[in-house]
């Protein structure tokens, strides 16, 4: 099974929104889990992890509270997926 990618944030935040596009531009949206803030689930998950700022993300039970962290770790991902392990080649 593969790893878990979380984005916790909310449609009226700004960072989230931002967050969102920068996901849908480097071509990994599709590989995350979206949850709303608002609902019960995402506050939930804020008061496990202890994230205190949205948006937050979980990878793999882990907080990640830096965007540009999440992003390496969804192309990285990416890359796995499409060539597997070996992703420097042989």
């Amino acid at each position: 099974m593969g790893a878990s990618y979380i984005m916790v944030g909310a449609n009226w935040c700004d960072k989230c929104r931002q967050a969102k596009n920068i996901l849908e531009k480097k071509g990994v949206w599709d590989l995350v889990t979206y949850i709303d803030f608002d609902g019960q689930e995402g506050k939930g998950l804020a008061d496990k992890y202890g994230a205190e700022h949205i948006p937050f993300y979980i990878s793999d039970g882990h907080l990640i509270s830096s965007t540009i962290e999440f992003v390496h770790l969804l192309q990285e991902a990416s890359l796995t997926n499409a060539f597997g392990d070996d992703v420097e080649g042989s």
